[in-house]
């Protein structure tokens, strides 16, 4: 009896924890494969989280070499990702079953503004870069880089226009380590900020409420199809895919 209820637990902790554990993985192949990259000419900080006016923001992989600055958003799904890059929201489907989870094109914007405003470094000194999983099927319309985990070591070295001379390199490195906050306090806190802003959107968008602007959401016809978008358009561009 006392196996059966601690094998309940252990389930019951294993859904819970199951999106952690997922992205923890996620995050170390990608943090894997970026080793592999010439250490003469780019430097890795990985799991990087930074303060911002809005409390926490965490970013997976930062790679400074004199091509710019990568900043790399990770997402470890499986089956079909559809979205485009204006949309507030991307869609997973997997046997039918679909669930939408927020725009990683805009999820990183907010990591390269971040990183402009610790820097203090313009934004076209920034590259931003989504990598799904290769057990997912990106069918995303972008013309931002958003390529699978095997790409993303070529992708990187497709860049050659420098933007840095090697002197800058150890103080931007500097500066980022510096701002890297690692209380475990705060790293809960940013978690506990996640849910809730999810959990209060989530609320918005089915009181028809836009999560963005508090406009009202209505149907609208585009190119792709019926979707879900702010009655404020064009001051406000909320979106959301069904």
């Amino acid at each position: 009896m006392e196996f059966l209820i601690i094998l309940f637990i252990i389930s019951i902790l294993y859904v819970i924890f199951l999106p952690q554990i997922k992205g923890y993985f996620g995050e170390r192949v990608v943090a894997t494969m970026l080793s592999g990259l010439p250490i003469d000419q780019y430097k890795i900080l990985n799991n990087i989280m930074l303060r911002t006016e809005y409390g926490t923001t965490q970013i997976d992989h930062i790679v400074v070499s004199v091509y710019g600055i990568f900043v790399i958003e990770t997402k470890n799904y499986k089956g079909w990702i559809t979205g485009n890059e204006y949309a507030d929201q991307w869609t997973k489907n997997m046997y039918g079953k679909k669930y939408r989870f927020r725009n990683p094109l805009k999820q990183n914007y907010a990591h390269v503004k971040a990183l402009v405003a610790t820097l203090d470094i313009p934004e076209d000194k920034f590259i931003p870069i989504v990598v799904f999983s290769i057990n997912s099927d990106i069918k995303v319309k972008t013309s931002k880089p958003v390529v699978y985990t095997g790409q993303l070591g070529r992708t990187i070295k497709s860049y050659s226009d420098i933007k840095f001379t090697e002197h800058e390199l150890d103080g931007i490195v500097t500066k980022i380590r510096l701002a890297n906050v690692t209380n475990k306090d705060a790293k809960k806190e940013h978690v506990n900020q996640i849910r809730t802003k999810v959990r209060d959107n989530n609320l918005k968008i089915a009181q028809g409420v836009c999560p963005k602007c508090g406009g009202r959401l209505v149907q609208r016809r585009g190119r792709y199809g019926v979707f879900t978008g702010c009655s404020n358009y064009p001051k406000c561009r909320y979106t959301n895919n069904k």
